[in-house]
């Protein structure tokens, strides 16, 4: 922070204050505040930056929170749209699998029903018997 000098005589008290003799600057520098606040416009300028510094610190922490919890906010939603899209996407890999396996079990069966048919027309799909096949030999 810079402190800025309105104008030539502020500086000329500053330089006077600076040339003071040691022993009489803190007294009558005590005897002034005492009495009365400073009202010098160094005193106003200093006054008035730090009551600007304190508004804009205080303005800087009221956006900082109101940012921070939006933020929070949107990550609250996004993580909860997020959980609800995979477990609708969830839902629907599962019922396509299920679907997916009825239909290639249904495919494998009328496959092998019709292998069976070609293989040997005039009779039923059956397990071969085993004592017809052991007295043909």
């Amino acid at each position: 922070m810079s402190i800025r000098f309105p104008d030539f005589s502020s500086s000329l008290l500053l330089v006077g204050l600076a040339l003071m003799p040691i022993g009489l600057a803190p007294t009558a520098m005590a005897a002034g505040t005492a009495e009365k606040p400073c009202e010098t416009d160094l005193c106003r300028s200093v006054r008035q930056s730090w009551a600007a510094v304190r508004h804009g610190t205080s303005n800087a922490a009221d956006w900082t929170k109101t940012e921070s919890v939006k933020g929070w906010n949107a990550t609250k939603s996004g993580v909860s749209d997020a959980a609800h899209w995979t477990g609708k996407e969830g839902e629907k890999g599962w019922k396509a699998t299920k679907n997916g396996t009825k239909e290639a079990v249904h495919a494998t069966g009328a496959w092998t029903k019709k292998t069976a048919h070609e293989l040997d027309p005039g009779s039923p799909a059956k397990a071969p018997d085993s004592k017809a096949d052991s007295a043909a030999q």
